[in-house]
């Protein structure tokens, strides 16, 4: 498995260096509108957009396509603690002010979506005589702007709520979830054979992806679009749809 641990550690480490957006923070200050519009958008492909997606596709093979009523509620039990995730870090006790409340609730969403990218990583080097997986320079290049833009849309409420360096940087070892997450398909083969061990990876693939779509949504309205409908214009809405517009290219490339 070590092309695994390579291509693991490297998916996993790379919004790390997303960490050098720093060092433009008055430049993010001054340009508010289109920067958190333009997040915004991207918060909204791979929440909403990405996420429900694979939802929807993975939703036939649930229960072995033999129970619908257990496949909504297993589909509404992820929807809800994604969604009672949000409403705890923005309405509920979590500690902190609101800058930080945001910042919280996104990092909670990167790290649901590093472990989904993980699990899918990890399900390309299951079952095969070698990895099932398109490695070519644009999509490891489209690969390596997804996470580096990942890892920026978590930086720009950190310096907006005023966090030091450091603070941000230790954050940002979330996306590192993506790196045991690659591991658990092999562990479910082993565990369960090749059939029932892709089985369970999908369904906790599923699972987490609705999670994250209900996360996503409370992010999306109450950190991003809350703040950005307060200003007296409207100029963050052509960067929400460029956002939304980008990132959905750089998923052409990668998928």
């Amino acid at each position: 498995m070590t092309d695994l641990a390579v291509l693991a550690v490297g998916f996993g480490v790379i919004p790390l260096a997303s960490i050098l957006l720093l060092s433009f923070r008055d430049w993010i200050a001054a340009h508010r509108p289109a920067v958190w519009g333009a997040a915004a958008g991207i918060i909204a492909f791979l929440g909403l957009s990405h996420a429900m997606g694979f939802v929807l596709a993975g939703k036939p093979f649930l229960f072995g396509g033999e129970s619908e009523a257990a496949t909504v509620l297993f589909l509404l039990t992820g929807l809800g603690l994604g969604g009672s995730l949000g409403w705890f870090v923005f309405e509920g006790p979590f500690p902190g002010p609101e800058p930080s409340r945001i910042v919280w609730a996104i990092a909670a969403f990167l790290a649901l979506h590093s472990f989904g990218d993980g699990l899918v990583l990890g399900r390309g080097f299951v079952g095969g005589v070698g990895p099932i997986l398109q490695l070519d320079a644009v999509n490891v290049s489209a690969t390596v702007v997804h996470r580096l833009v990942e890892g920026a849309v978590l930086l720009i409420p950190t310096m907006a709520a005023g966090w030091r360096h450091r603070s941000s940087f230790l954050i940002l070892l979330l996306s590192l979830s993506s790196i045991p997450a690659a591991y658990l398909p092999g562990f479910f083969f082993d565990w369960r054979g090749l059939v029932d061990g892709s089985a369970t990876t999908q369904s906790v693939s599923t699972f987490l992806a609705a999670m994250e779509a209900s996360l996503a949504l409370a992010v999306l309205a109450r950190g991003f679009l809350a703040g950005l409908v307060t200003d007296r214009s409207s100029r963050w809405l052509p960067f929400v749809l460029i956002g939304f517009i980008a990132i959905s290219v750089v998923h052409f490339l990668v998928e």
